[in-house]
């Protein structure tokens, strides 16, 4: 088991390393080339299809993406954005749902596996998104900003549907009966709850004045809270020692949230998403010579080495590895693949592209890009088929082999889709139907 155990790390690693260097070749997210080559490692005979070591690895690694893009998010203006790009995020997510949902009916599955197929399309991918956009120079245009915005609401909408509904399609699968309504009642509480306490922690406890902020005067009521949060705030612990153990506290913070979800019954994922979200800026300010300084750049660096880098890749690897292609299931599957796919797209890409018109009120030449930057599938739908097949046997390898085969097409299609508009965004082309112009 030993000598197997480094085998199979060094291939693993050998395959992060060839998909990272893939990926920037071509303009795509490595997390598709670790899907790949962890399949064809499985398939090849070259990787376990089983070894708890790497699978628990692996959940360390999707925590730490989970907390990483949380911490990527700024808080604030997620705030800000939420009024204008809240339609575009719930509507875009409904539609890409009910393709999902109604896909699987159509195919035979019951209300639990149309559940998870829902959910499964449900997430937008920002990284993959955000890098499309960055190659065609658009990264920092007003759709990019509505694409980020939307999204993030996007995947804290499917954050929230993947803590309601798995332990809803867990019950039902296992007693075999749907679920009562004061079951129902209880999942609604211990979600609500949940989302009580970690926003008390992250918006009541956490915040803490920085020095240059201590001098001003408050009322008696807020020098006490002030006191408080001088000995319970997170930033205590971030700059101790002049911050030599920051990156230590972050995932220390980002673990208690993970158990705290677990402890409810949800993934340590979503967890560690929030805690990562909790953690502004200024927690990461400290004064020396007399100046303000950040750590929070060194600090990112670290935590997303470790989550893109090392240990994140893993799990995307070991998820790859679930992926065992037999001739006779691909040629099954194709047709539902390839109807799935163009459910989502159709639907993924109208929806947000009208909810951006008129309801954002974008030009039309913005709202298409929006609708086709929120086209791709996020790391968030990955997780759902983590959980729905390897944690809770939900779904069978067949389905896991249909949801993981289109959100790759998904992934491939959204950037070459991007660079198709690029040049109708940015006035090169034209493009007028009925007498409306669609491009700029």
């Amino acid at each position: 088991m030993g000598h197997e155990m480094w085998s199979y790390s060094a291939i693993i690693l050998f395959f992060v390393v060839i998909a990272k260097i893939i990926s920037q070749k071509t303009s795509t997210i490595d997390v598709i080339w670790l899907i790949v080559f962890g399949s064809i490692g499985v398939n090849l005979g070259i990787l376990p299809e089983h070894n708890e070591i790497l699978e628990a690895i692996g959940d360390w690694g999707i925590v730490f993406i989970m907390f990483a893009l949380g911490f990527d998010e700024d808080l604030n203006h997620f705030m800000q954005s939420l009024k204008r790009s809240f339609g575009i995020a719930v509507i875009g997510a409904v539609f890409p749902f009910l393709a999902g949902f109604y896909t699987a009916g159509l195919f035979g599955y019951g209300f639990n596996m149309q559940m998870i197929w829902g959910l499964t399309m449900t997430a937008t991918a920002v990284s993959l998104t955000m890098v499309s956009l960055h190659e065609q120079g658009l990264h920092r245009t007003t759709a990019s900003t509505a694409i980020m915005s939307a999204a993030v609401i996007d995947d804290i909408l499917s954050l929230i549907g993947l803590s309601i509904m798995i332990p809803i399609a867990v019950k039902s699968s296992t007693t075999g009966s749907m679920i009562e309504f004061s079951q129902l009642s209880v999942i609604v509480f211990k979600v609500l709850t949940f989302f009580a306490i970690i926003s008390f922690i992250g918006l009541v406890l956490f915040p803490d004045s920085l020095p240059k902020e201590k001098d001003k005067k408050y009322t008696l009521l807020l020098q006490i809270v002030i006191k408080i949060r001088s000995y319970l705030g997170i930033r205590q612990l971030l700059m101790a020692y002049s911050g030599k153990f920051t990156p230590l506290v972050m995932l220390f913070t980002a673990f208690v949230f993970g158990a705290l979800a677990d402890q409810f019954g949800f993934h340590p994922a979503i967890g560690a998403y929030f805690a990562g979200l909790f953690l502004r800026e200024e927690y990461f300010m400290m004064e020396v010579d007399n100046e303000m300084r950040s750590h929070r750049k060194d600090s990112e660096f670290v935590i997303n080495h470790l989550a893109y880098t090392i240990f994140g890749p893993i799990f995307f690897v070991e998820l790859g590895s679930k992926l065992i292609i037999e001739l006779e299931l691909l040629i099954e599957i194709v047709p539902v693949v390839l109807t799935l796919f163009a459910a989502v797209f159709i639907l993924q890409v109208l929806s947000a592209a009208l909810a951006a018109k008129y309801t954002g009120r974008y030009a039309w030449y913005q709202s298409i890009m929006i609708g086709l930057g929120m086209l791709g599938r996020a790391e968030l739908a990955f997780i759902v088929i983590d959980i729905a097949f390897v944690n809770e046997h939900l779904i069978d390898l067949k389905q896991f082999d249909i949801l993981i085969l289109t959100i790759f097409l998904l992934n491939i299609t959204a950037p070459m889709v991007i660079k198709w508009w690029e040049p109708y965004y940015m006035g090169r082309k034209e493009l007028e139907f009925f007498g409306v112009k669609f491009s700029k």
